[in-house]
């Protein structure tokens, strides 16, 4: 299989995976919203949004350096994806235990804050779970392998649904909802155990150069990452402090869907990542990363219109379906959602930007990007929660993204020369359909 054969197929599979786990996603969160309301959903997503923000801490760029490297050298493969595995479940320890402590003062408006924070202490386990599972995803990655992935994805997903829906016919509330994650983590962890055991014997000579370099490069990129994902979910956080579990159910409704609609992007470049830091080290090929950065970008443009539009006509439905019998309680995540549509478009090609410069080892500048990104997101949710609520952080989402994408693009032009065209969109996507794909 060629390497643009490769890629496509790695990207497919990815979203077929997805495609799939987002099923059992969104009938789970059907469960949810029927079973809790819209108070008791914006609790259950108060205690996985901690477990998301604190998820970031527990990675720390281990994963995306991880690729980067092993894809590499590949000759040490073995002993580099063992290394990181051990790495990532010292970072996964010390975030479950941060998370664990910030249960106890995390400002909340909710009635039921003792369940919230129990929850909340409850899901630091998942943040170990999710660390080992992850550091599997590395070799997948690697060894281009996401078939492997998806099973483990797939396995977590109907886990999940199958376990939340016989909590909620025993009508036991939300901790044993935040177990089913659990349980179904560690099963699929076994899963994952057994396929990357077939494809990776782990060398666990422990190189204290190699370990000293990876903290380098991982500390950067690790900052970078936190803060992209506390700017992602810092509004939950704050609408939950401010306005209360009633308008973060709204405006987790929404941003379920939207998590779900950023896959694409994040999927094509995941697939793309490896194949870009193998031409990073070589100058010689400057001009084929920035053929694969124009191609990139023509993709992303495609898909961005199509899931923008649909996503405008779709918002009703799409929250009908989550909603079910509660869909006026939920009505307003409909507004939000065609908010967030805008946020959406530009955040694709903050996808392009930003693994772009990781694969270009150029994480360290790409730090302060991430930190002014963040700084403006919480002065403007501070300014516009309090008067507009869920709407407010929706257009927050909309001004930060656009922020992102201005700033690294002109960071890419400096580094590459380029700015892609979108003159040349539709020759790329008549490409992709004559060459069923192949066009990297």
């Amino acid at each position: 299989m060629v390497l643009s054969q490769k890629v496509a197929f790695n990207t497919l599979i990815q979203i077929a995976s997805k495609a799939t786990t987002v099923v059992f996603g969104l009938l789970t969160t059907i469960l949810l919203t029927g079973y809790l309301g819209r108070e008791g959903y914006g609790n259950y997503m108060l205690v996985m949004t901690m477990v998301i923000m604190f998820g970031a801490l527990a990675d720390w760029g281990t994963a995306i350096i991880g690729v980067r490297e092993a894809s590499k050298e590949k000759e040490k493969q073995a002993q580099i994806l063992a290394e990181v595995f051990l790495i990532r479940l010292f970072f996964a320890l010390g975030a479950a235990f941060l998370m664990f402590l910030a249960a106890f003062f995390l400002p909340l408006q909710s009635a039921n804050q003792t369940i919230v924070r129990q929850g909340i202490m409850l899901g630091s386990l998942i943040l170990i779970l999710f660390a080992i599972k992850v550091s599997f995803g590395v070799v997948f990655q690697t060894k281009l392998q996401m078939e492997k992935l998806a099973v483990v994805d797939i396995t977590m997903s109907v886990l999940i649904f199958l376990i939340s829906w016989f909590f909620i016919r025993l009508r036991l509330g939300i901790l044993p909802l935040v177990s089913a994650i659990i349980l179904a983590s560690m099963t699929a962890l076994l899963v994952a155990w057994f396929l990357a055991w077939r494809i990776v014997k782990f060398d666990w000579h422990f190189n204290k150069d190699f370990v000293r370099r990876f903290f380098n490069e991982s500390l950067p990129m690790g900052a970078i990452l936190l803060m992209f994902t506390v700017d992602n979910k810092i509004d939950t956080v704050m609408l939950g402090s401010i306005k209360g579990s009633n308008a973060v159910g709204i405006y987790a409704i929404a941003y379920r869907i939207y998590d779900v609609l950023i896959l694409g992007a994040a999927y094509l470049m995941n697939a793309l990542l490896p194949v870009i830091s193998q031409y990073s080290n070589l100058k010689q090929w400057g001009e084929k990363v920035k053929y694969l950065y124009q191609k990139a970008f023509d993709i992303l443009l495609l898909m961005g219109i199509v899931v923008v539009f649909l996503t405008w006509l779709l918002a009703p439905l799409a929250v009908k379906v989550l909603t079910q019998q509660r869909y006026f309680e939920f009505f307003d995540a409909v507004f939000v959602l065609r908010i967030l549509a805008i946020a959406l478009f530009l955040a694709y090609f903050n996808h392009l930007t930003g693994y772009t410069i990781v694969a270009l080892g150029k994480q360290r500048p790409y730090f302060f990007i991430a930190l002014s990104a963040l700084i403006f997101n919480v002065t403007a949710n501070l300014i516009l929660i309090p008067r507009l609520s869920y709407y407010g952080a929706a257009t927050v989402t909309i001004l930060t993204e656009g922020l992102v994408l201005i700033i690294t693009t002109i960071f890419i032009f400096r580094l590459l020369k380029i700015i892609p065209s979108v003159v040349k969109f539709p020759g790329t996507v008549i490409q992709l359909v004559k060459k069923k794909g192949a066009i990297f």
